[in-house]
Parts: C-alpha cells; structure tokens; sequence
C-alpha cells in the first residue's frame, strides 16, 4: 500500500498509449502515486514503479473500475480507439461511448474529486465545406459534424455528452481537445508512419488542409492543470502552431532525414482517393490508408485556439520543430526510424 495520500493519487486509463503514457510518466514525476487500467496488465517503457500501480481490466467492468478508483481522488480518462473508419463503427463506439458512460458511473460511485476526460480537436466545430480562406476556431465552435457521421468525431462527442451530463448533475468534470499530437514517448508507434513515408520518399502529394499541432509533454502537463485549475464542465483546446500539411510533412521530413512532399491534391482528388481506399478496405478487411473520414479532415484549413487553455490553466506549447526532432530520436533509439 503506498504511503501517499489520497489527494496525490490518480487513475489513468489509456497508459499504454502515447497521450495516456505520458500523463503517467508526468504524474509519477510530480510525487503522485498512480493507479494505471491496462488490458495486458503491462505499460511500456521506462516509469518509475515504486508508485506504479497496474490493474488489469477494461473499460467494460464497471465494477473493476470503480473498486480501482476508490482510493483515487482524479481520474484522467484518456483510453479511446482512435481509428477513423465506419466499418468499425459498433466496435468504436463501444470503446469510446459506453467506456466512457461505464467511467463516469463508476466515478459518481467511487466520489472521486476530479474527472479529467481526453475528447479531440475533432469534435470542435469548423466550417464545411471546407472553406478557401483559414478560419480560426475555438471551444465556442459548436460540433456541427453529425450529419456526416464521422466514426471517431462522432463517438467522441457523445462520450463529451455522458461527461457533460455528469458534470451538471455534480461531477466535478473537465473536458480536454488534444490536436495532432508530436513528441516523444509514441510506444504504440501511431505517429511513425509520417516519419516513414517521408523517410522512404512516398509521400509525393498531400491534401490542401491546415492542421494545428502540439506536444505530448505540453499537453499532459496542461492534464495536470486542468485537475488543478480547470473549471467544471468546462472545454480546453490544447493546441500549438498551425500550418499546412504539405508545410507539416515538408518539417517531418527534415526530422526524418527524408523527402518533403512535392505537390498539394485538390480537395475533389483527396475525397476520390478515400472513396476508392473505402471500396478496397471492405473487399480486403483491412482498414484503409485514407479513409473517407481521414480525407475530410485533412482538407480542412482551420486553426484552432488555445487561447482559454493559456488563460485559465497556464497553457504554454514548445516549438514544432523541438517536437518532431524529439519524436525522431525517440523513434531512432528504438531502431524503428
């Protein structure tokens, strides 16, 4: 039994991911002991273990969760399944919709202090079509993406909502948007693939979008003070530079020591290729390098604000650049870049 205190102690899910790692790593870090949900009973890398303590389970046995919590007083609900293909849709959305009704019940049961909830920049509202012009946004932009019924935004949103419920019914409850995450600390190598095409010289066009970017390390601090300083209910975008994709690949690639993209797709060619990838995956069962959803996103020209972030829990986002040379490194060590 550790010798911390309640109030120092935290629940995680998602550890074994890049965001989730990284909240744990921070918090073991910060003199917090660290209650950590992990299907395999394992988390990768290299954590203090001292104050590391895994409980094996999943997001389905609301009792395994809330007999976990209860010596917990925040709870960093970070775990989702992040894939961005329709044909996927029953399995998603029971990880992100009924997983995160199944944390927020055991929560209310366990009467933990804090509830920390991981949604996505996806969920924010932005102009569609996709407009010629960059539009800024922030955590006012209502999700207007519904219609379209985009498997992760989606599910996502109405996770927000089972969130949202709760807090107004007494759950002290914050809500957090990560955009295209860098850095880092990626074990499950999610992110390498950019680092790779770009390596190898494959990626030769790109979609004519604007993403906005940030740091793991940088978000996972903002985590913590979100705990700490955010308001109940409330939304924060954690975000950093925004530039183009074709600029974003063209900065991976001198990372990588690769070859920078060479044209940008009209957004007609970006949703045709996904249509065609669409059509191949369901022959193939094997989900689509561009999916109709991936497609989408990746025309938009949107930046999104962290401005409330900065205000309110102290939000500071490090260079682009420092990110992505971190994040190859990270990926040389391991022999994997």
């Amino acid at each position: 039994m550790s010798g911390i205190p309640r109030s120092k102690t935290a629940f995680v899910t998602g550890g074994t991911g890049f965001l989730g790692w990284e909240i744990t790593r921070r918090l073991l870090e910060t003199g917090h002991h660290v209650i950590a949900l992990s299907r395999s009973g394992e988390l990768p890398g290299e954590l203090p273990r001292a104050e590391l303590e895994i409980v094996r389970g999943d997001l389905d046995d609301v009792a395994t969760l809330r007999e976990a919590m209860r010596g917990a007083s925040v709870v960093y609900h970070v775990a989702a399944d992040v894939r961005m293909w329709r044909a996927k849709w029953a399995e998603i959305a029971r990880t992100n919709v009924t997983g995160t009704r199944n944390m927020v019940q055991a929560a209310r049961d366990a009467r933990v202090d804090r509830f920390v909830f991981t949604s996505t920049g996806s969920t924010i509202g932005k102009p569609y079509p996709p407009t010629e012009e960059v539009v800024t946004v922030d955590e006012t932009s209502a999700y207007n993406f519904a219609p379209l019924q985009m498997v992760y935004p989606h599910t996502k949103w109405l996770a927000e909502q089972e969130v949202e419920r709760a807090a107004k019914e007494g759950l002290f409850a914050v809500i957090t948007h990560p955009v295209a995450v860098f850095g880092p600390g990626d074990w499950k190598a999610n992110v390498l693939p950019l680092f790779l095409s770009t390596r190898k010289g494959t990626t030769i066009a790109v979609p004519n979008g604007i993403r906005t970017t940030c740091d793991v390390r940088d978000v996972a601090t903002a985590h913590l003070a979100a705990a700490e300083r955010g308001g109940s209910g409330r939304h924060y975008i954690l975000g950093g530079e925004s530039l183009s994709v074709r600029a974003l690949l063209t900065r991976i690639a001198a990372a990588a020591g690769g070859r920078a993209p060479r044209f940008t797709l009209p957004d007609r060619a970006v949703m045709g290729l996904s249509f065609l990838m669409e059509r191949a995956a369901r022959i193939s069962g094997r989900p689509p390098l561009l999916s109709h959803e991936i497609s989408l996103q990746s025309t938009l020209r949107v930046r999104m604000s962290s401005a409330r972030a900065e205000k309110e829990l102290g939000y500071t986002s490090r260079p682009l650049d420092v990110s992505l040379g971190d994040a190859a490194r990270f990926y040389r060590e391991r022999g994997w870049l």
